[in-house]
């Protein structure tokens, strides 16, 4: 009985160990080569406001922290300050838990988890009962054979609005080349695509626009990559 108990045992950790090799990590999900450690991106809308974020990887691939600097004070109109910190346990890749921390208060906000599903699906959840009302957000990604983010569909609540949103991604040739995104609340439908676009030596985008249908600029990122 002994020896059965230790051969399923045994079993068991080959089973988890072969999970979580199969999980795809946070670089691959975002179509980034290499091995970035820290990429730092600024995207810019047509309204001209800005989210400024840094997030850090480790080795693996997997995101340890997020960053984001998106604080406006009056005595510094042209800063973005640190606003809060989403910070992620990575030791259990098919299910890994995250906290989001105001950088002020240093008040746990925002929790969830981002799992595996199956080797097409993989699911995020984050929920927050403060500010009021309370957030609950569902996010379903979809992936391709070629593991490329191909559709996500996200339901819930953010600040007392209703979310229902999907998101389809296209491609040429392996790139990414436009999106559609459908706002089932309000019944619009908004497609853009991928203009301007420069790589690193490393093949990532380090900047590029997003136009809408009759061209007009919708928004820009700017990235920075840092590689170990």
């Amino acid at each position: 009985m002994k020896i059965k108990l230790s051969y399923l045992f045994i079993l068991l950790c080959i089973l988890v160990s072969c999970q979580e090799k199969s999980v795809i990590n946070d670089l691959k999900f975002s179509n980034y080569a290499g091995n970035p450690k820290k990429i730092t991106e600024i995207v810019t809308f047509a309204n001209q406001n800005m989210d400024k974020s840094i997030s850090y990887f480790d080795k693996d691939g997997f995101l340890t922290k997020i960053e984001s600097y998106n604080l406006a004070k009056s005595e510094f109109p042209d800063q973005r300050l640190l606003s809060d910190i989403l910070i992620y346990d990575a030791k259990n890749k098919t299910k890994r838990y995250f906290k989001s921390i105001d950088a002020e208060s240093k008040k746990v906000g925002a929790t969830g988890y981002f799992e595996k599903v199956s080797d097409s699906l993989y699911r995020r959840v984050s929920t927050s009962d403060t500010p009021t009302p309370p957030m609950s957000l569902n996010k379903l990604l979809y992936l391709d054979n070629n593991n490329r983010l191909i559709k996500t569909e996200e339901t819930g609540n953010f600040n007392g609005t209703p979310i229902n949103t999907t998101m389809v991604c296209t491609y040429i040739n392996g790139v990414k080349s436009g999106i559609l995104v459908e706002d089932l609340v309000n019944h619009k439908k908004t497609k853009m695509l991928y203009k301007n676009v420069k790589l690193d030596p490393q093949g990532n985008f380090v900047y590029e626009e997003l136009v809408d249908d009759y061209g007009t600029l919708q928004l820009k990122t700017e990235r920075e990559f840092e590689y170990y």
